[in-house]
């Protein structure tokens, strides 16, 4: 995304001039002639550059600096002052602008004072996004662990969702995760205290749980959690719906998650499922497959391992570069599950859990396909490119000489999100 900068200067000459030698820097770029419409505009979480003259009829620059940072102290403001104002150059400065251009200036003057402008207004944003994830994740409950671009996404929404009682809809492999996300967002939650109720839609007794929960009227609950939504029975979902629409419409306190291995809005989801994805406007939150994320499964694996040896009251194994290369190299066809469950035999046993007598006969462990390391390669690669141009798709055609609608369909198939990319 192009920083955008915010613009104001009653002269009109001025605003077109350096409006157009900023955009042609590739900044997004708003004019105002007067400071009301900016201030309207304007919010804490602006992630660009402000740039106001000092001298306007109306709202003066110094009265907009002072309305500005009392939304944010950390807003980048530049002031451009008229030659000798220097005493009002130095008045906005202690106010808290973070520089003063006095006129006349030069282009490269300007362009590098509003590079810098940015550069910090986007160190600002990073940091109060870095503390919020810290704090929910340095809460109660279970932590999201992960550094591949698409958890790091994950985080972020959670950070922001987490207080809310916005529906969810958790959708994932199984084994990937899914009712771990639905207990950090309860934990993590307005009401954590409050009872989290999971019902497995795909069992027999499913009905007589929401019965039982529909009966009193009010919700015994702070958190509804709905896993296997996509095999609930034909006969149980007017039922079913009946009980989460109230919910999902913010007519009680209590929030609702539904987690499913099918995408809500994918052409392949039942109409029950469209139902609910498109009327009752679920957030989507999508997690990938253990073998997209490989460069997270030495990290999982050594905190499970941890978390299983002080539950035994045992010494750790010792773990070598080999034993980390071999993880990397296995199918995980459970996901995050079957890393769990191998981590918790290998705690027991050390290397010994990697004999065939001691794995999973329902998920065994073995080096991938042919084909499948093609594929793993082949997302590694789209991945890598799309880091470098920072989601900017044409750039990423160019370098790896795919066709648009090719690039579109290897992304699709990847579950790979551009946004995860852009700078």
């Amino acid at each position: 995304m192009n920083t955008p900068v915010m613009f104001i200067d009653d002269e009109k000459s001025i605003r077109d001039a350096l409006g157009q030698t900023l955009e042609l820097e590739d900044y997004d770029v708003e004019l105002f002639a007067s400071a009301k419409p900016a201030l309207m505009q304007l919010t804490n979480q602006f992630p660009g550059v402000i740039i106001s003259d000092i001298n306007m009829p109306g709202i003066d620059g110094l009265t907009f600096l002072k309305q500005a940072l009392a939304l944010d102290a950390e807003l980048s403001v530049i002031m451009l002052t008229g030659h000798g104002d220097i005493s009002m150059a130095v008045e906005a400065m202690r106010l808290g602008a973070y520089d003063f251009l006095e006129k006349p200036f030069s282009t490269e003057h300007l362009l590098d004072v509003v590079k810098r402008a940015a550069e910090k207004r986007d160190l600002v944003l990073e940091n109060r996004e870095l503390r919020r994830e810290l704090e929910v994740q340095s809460g109660p409950g279970p932590r999201i662990l992960g550094n591949d671009p698409a958890i790091k996404q994950l985080r972020r929404i959670l950070s922001h969702q987490a207080k809310t009682h916005s529906p969810l809809f958790i959708h994932g492999p199984s084994g990937c995760g899914k009712a771990l996300v639905a207990r950090f967002v309860h934990d993590h939650g307005l009401q954590p205290h409050q009872p989290f109720v999971t019902i497995d839609c795909s069992i027999a007794g499913a009905e007589t749980q929401l019965d039982e929960l529909m009966a009193g009227g009010a919700t015994p609950f702070a958190t509804l959690y709905l896993k296997h939504i996509d095999r609930t029975p034909q006969q149980l979902q007017p039922t079913l719906q009946d009980l989460i629409t109230p919910l999902c419409r913010g007519e009680h306190t209590a929030r609702v998650i539904v987690s499913a291995d099918v995408d809500g809005h994918h052409q392949s989801a039942s109409g029950f499922l469209h139902t609910l994805y498109f009327k009752l406007g679920f957030i989507t939150l999508d997690l990938p497959p253990l073998n997209q994320r490989q460069a997270d499964i030495p990290l999982l694996f050594h905190n499970f391992l941890r978390t299983d040896c002080s539950r035994f009251g045992i010494e750790p194994p010792q773990i070598d570069s080999q034993l980390e290369q071999w993880l990397g190299e296995q199918r995980w066809t459970d996901n995050v599950r079957e890393l769990r469950q191998f981590a918790e035999r290998y705690a027991l046993m050390g290397a010994k859990a990697l004999e065939p007598q001691h794995q999973d006969p329902s998920h065994p462990l073995r080096a991938s396909t042919l084909a499948e390391r093609v594929a793993d390669f082949e997302c590694k690669v789209l991945h890598d490119a799309l880091n470098r141009h920072h989601g900017r798709l044409k750039e990423v055609q160019q370098e790896l000489g795919l066709a648009r609608k090719t690039l579109y369909d290897k992304m699709k198939k990847y579950h790979i999100d551009k946004n995860e990319f852009k700078a």
